[in-house]
């Protein structure tokens, strides 16, 4: 299986008012042969994710610690697209399902990798739809 996971997705392992039990049992079924993609920007995103739960006292800095080594345990593959072609097909996506840049990223990698999207975000999800990606849950 082939999936591409998106920030609000990963918070619902460990953020205390994020948590899902279906989240947590899609990750559980990947297994070796599994290819779980994120996007370049993945990584920031989710730092930045990270560090509000500790500004916001949700998290303690050796939580945050403790989840980026669980993180890195799942073996991410890290897509680094970029470039004019790249940024032509965010903006039309963007443009296409009235989805923001950041989020467009996601579908496009969806798409070009012919993935399967998990994401818990409303209009990301309604994107998915409208163009034919399969979603994760």
């Amino acid at each position: 299986m082939t999936a591409v996971l998106d920030c609000t997705f990963c918070a619902a392992l460990f953020l205390p008012h994020e948590r899902s039990a279906r989240v947590k049992e899609v990750f559980r079924g990947f297994d070796e042969a599994a290819e779980v993609l994120v996007p370049v920007q993945w990584w920031t995103e989710m730092t930045e994710l990270i560090w509000t739960a500790i500004v916001r006292g949700r998290l303690k800095h050796a939580d945050a610690v403790e989840i980026s080594g669980l993180l890195e345990q799942y073996r991410f593959v890290t897509e680094t697209a970029f470039g004019a072609a790249y940024t032509e097909r965010i903006i039309d996506l963007s443009g296409l399902y009235g989805i923001n840049p950041l989020e467009a990223s996601y579908l496009e990698l969806a798409v070009r990798k012919q993935a399967r999207l998990g994401t818990l975000d409303g209009k990301l999800r309604a994107a998915c739809q409208k163009s034919g990606v399969e979603l994760l849950l």
